[in-house]
C-alpha cells in the first residue's frame, strides 16, 4: 500500500460519491466508522472526516465521551500524537468551531480535497510536499479528557502543558478548577490588543468591538487593567484565558495598595502580563523576584526591555540555570513596513497591523 494514501472516513458513501470525481475516489481510501478500528494510519499522509455523516459521533468525542465501539474508534484516531494531518470535510470554507480546534483538527472544502488527493499521488508527495490547507491540520500532542484535568488538580498542578489539546468538556472541568493553559510558543508572535475601557460601563460597549476582533482573530490576546479584569471576565467568559495585564507585582504576597501579584493574575485567568521598563521594576532583585512568581504561576513576562539591560543577567544566572525568559513586546507605530519581529515576541497591535498580518496569511 502506497504511503501517500488518503483515507477519507464517511457513513454517507453514495453522498460523498456525489460530491467528489470518479477519479479522485479511486485514488483513495473509503471506510466508514463501524470498520474504523481496524484500519492503522501509520502510513497514511492525511486522513480525512465527512462530518456531516458522523456528527453526532463527532459531538460526543469532542466531550470526550466514548461510549461505544464508533466513539471510541474515533477517539483512537483524534486523541494521539501523530504528524498525519486530519481534516473535516465541509461544504462551505469556514472558521473551526473551538471544540474543533481543540481537538487540532483543520476544515477542507471538496474542491481542496480534490487537489490534496491528485498531490498526494503525485512525484512530489514522495518527498513528504503537500499543500496544507489549515494551520490546525495536524496533532502534536495527546488529547486530554475531563478526567485527566481532575487528576491533575488532584496533584496541585494548575498549569496545562504548552500545546495540548483539551475536549471541550475538559476545557470547562479546567476552568472551573481555576487550571489555565498556557498558550506560549516559542516560535509564535504574538498579537495583543490594548482595552482601553476605564470603567465597567465603558468595558459593556466595548461587546461589538472584542467579539469582531476575537473571531476574525482568533489567536489575539487582550490587554486589560488588572482592575478591570473580573468584570472582564465576568461580561465576556468566552475571552477568559485570553488576556494579560499591563502590570504586575514581584511579591507573592502582602499589602501592595493598587498593584496585583502574579498568583491573582493565575487566578483571574491572565496568561500573562507586562513589567513596566521602570524602577522599581527593573530593580534586579524585583526583577529575579517577578521571574520566579510568574514562574510558579504560568504566566508569560512581556517586556519593552531587555534582562542584559537591566543588569539582572548575572544575578539570574547565580540563582537558577532553568530560568524562564522575558519575552519581548514591540509597539505597533514601531513597526516599519514588513519588518516584523521573529519570534518569540509579542506587538500591541493595532488595527493596520492586524489587516497587514491578516493579508499575509491570506486570510
Amino acid at each position: 500500500m502506497s504511503s501517500n494514501q488518503i483515507l477519507i472516513i464517511s457513513d454517507d458513501r453514495s453522498g460523498l460519491q456525489s460530491r467528489l470525481s470518479i477519479a479522485a475516489l479511486e485514488k483513495c481510501r473509503m471506510t466508514g466508522l463501524e470498520s474504523l478500528r481496524y484500519i492503522s494510519f501509520s502510513n497514511l499522509c492525511a486522513v480525512v472526516i465527512d462530518a456531516k455523516s458522523i456528527d453526532n459521533t463527532l459531538r460526543k468525542v469532542s466531550l470526550g465521551i466514548r461510549d461505544d465501539d464508533a466513539s471510541d474508534a474515533l477517539w483512537q484516531l483524534l486523541s494521539h500524537p501523530t504528524d498525519t494531518r486530519i481534516y473535516f470535510l465541509i461544504d462551505k470554507m469556514q472558521k473551526p468551531g473551538s471544540d474543533m480546534l481543540q481537538l487540532g483538527i483543520g476544515y477542507i472544502i471538496v474542491e481542496h480535497l480534490e487537489q490534496l488527493i491528485t498531490d498526494a499521488n503525485s512525484e512530489n508527495a514522495a518527498n513528504g510536499n503537500l499543500p496544507i490547507f489549515s494551520e490546525n491540520g495536524s496533532k502534536t500532542s495527546q488529547l486530554l479528557t475531563a478526567d485527566d484535568i481532575r487528576e491533575m488538580h488532584q496533584q496541585n498542578i494548575r498549569q496545562i502543558p504548552a500545546g495540548s489539546r483539551l475536549t471541550a468538556w475538559a476545557s470547562e472541568v479546567a476552568d472551573s478548577l481555576n487550571i489555565s493553559q498556557s498558550d506560549q510558543d516559542s516560535e509564535q508572535l504574538q498579537l495583543i490588543w490594548p482595552v482601553e475601557a476605564k470603567s465597567s460601563d465603558a468595558l459593556k460597549k466595548m461587546h461589538v468591538e472584542l467579539f469582531d476582533l476575537n473571531s476574525r482573530y482568533p489567536n489575539l490576546l487582550f490587554l486589560v487593567n488588572p482592575v478591570l479584569l473580573p468584570i472582564f471576565n465576568s461580561l465576556y467568559p468566552a475571552l477568559q484565558g485570553k488576556t494579560v495585564s499591563p502590570v504586575i507585582h514581584w511579591a507573592a504576597q502582602g499589602a501592595f495598595t493598587g498593584e496585583t501579584s502574579a498568583a491573582m493574575l493565575a487566578d483571574m485567568h491572565c496568561i500573562g502580563a507586562v513589567i513596566p521598563a521602570c524602577k522599581p521594576y527593573t530593580d534586579p532583585q524585583n526583577l529575579l523576584s517577578l521571574i520566579k512568581q510568574a514562574k510558579e504561576n504560568g504566566l508569560i513576562l512581556f517586556s519593552t526591555f531587555t534582562l542584559a539591560s537591566s543588569s539582572v543577567c548575572d544575578i539570574i544566572a547565580s540563582e537558577s540555570s532553568d530560568t524562564m525568559t522575558l519575552t519581548p513586546l514591540y509597539m505597533a507605530e514601531l513597526i516599519i513596513g514588513n519588518e516584523l519581529p521573529t519570534g518569540p515576541a509579542a506587538i500591541v497591535a493595532n488595527h493596520e497591523l492586524l489587516k497587514q498580518i491578516a493579508f499575509r496569511k491570506g486570510n
